[in-house]
């Protein structure tokens, strides 16, 4: 054999160790539940950076791969009113009312709920308008829009979260809010 076939056959043999190498690091990696984040680009590495405060959101958010539950895809427009005993994820359009009450109900940056909405716990990144309750809590994420009344034991507002109307607590009274003191993204749907 020639030197030119002994280094096409050493190239294959180290590519081959390279893919066995990848798929047996990806499988460790999902076994011990670790994901990989996607690095910096080379931009942000030339500046300073500050430590900030990471805000993780809550365990209910993070949805499995494959989650049970009802799911209103990007494309469905509901009109009226949906009942679930399970998770409810509202990435569409409802005009009406969302009743899940002893289970989660998320409604997605693309999601839109109109009328009515309830849950063992809420998670809003979209645009509700209406009276939200929760029995447990009721999270705003960074994108949420909302406008109405919000009846629950708990309220989380991440940074960005906007909200026009009543917090009330159970049992309580209600308290008045308003627009955030900085001006933000405005809501593309619906004006808060």
């Amino acid at each position: 054999m020639g030197i030119q076939t002994w280094l096409i056959l050493l190239g294959v043999v180290s590519m081959t160790l390279i893919v066995w190498d990848g798929g047996r690091r990806k499988r460790k990696r999902l076994v011990a539940g670790v994901t990989r984040e996607a690095p910096l680009p080379a931009s942000a590495l030339s500046e300073p950076v500050a430590e900030a405060a990471r805000v993780e959101p809550p365990a209910f958010v993070r949805l499995p791969q494959d989650p049970e539950g009802s799911r209103i895809g990007m494309a469905t427009r509901v009109t009226g009113s949906l009942t679930a005993r399970e998770l409810v994820v509202v990435k569409g359009s409802i005009e009406g009312a969302v009743i899940a009450q002893d289970h989660p109900v998320m409604v997605t940056m693309s999601g839109s709920v109109s009328a009515y909405l309830e849950g063992l716990q809420v998670s809003i990144d979209g645009h509700v308008a209406g009276m939200i309750k929760a029995a447990d809590k009721v999270t705003l994420l960074s994108r949420a829009c909302v406008k109405g009344t919000v009846e629950a034991g708990h309220l989380e507002c991440i940074a960005g979260a906007r909200i026009r109307g009543e917090v009330m607590p159970f049992g309580g009274l209600p308290l008045v809010a308003g627009t955030k003191a900085e001006p933000g993204l405005p809501c593309p749907l619906h004006s808060c």
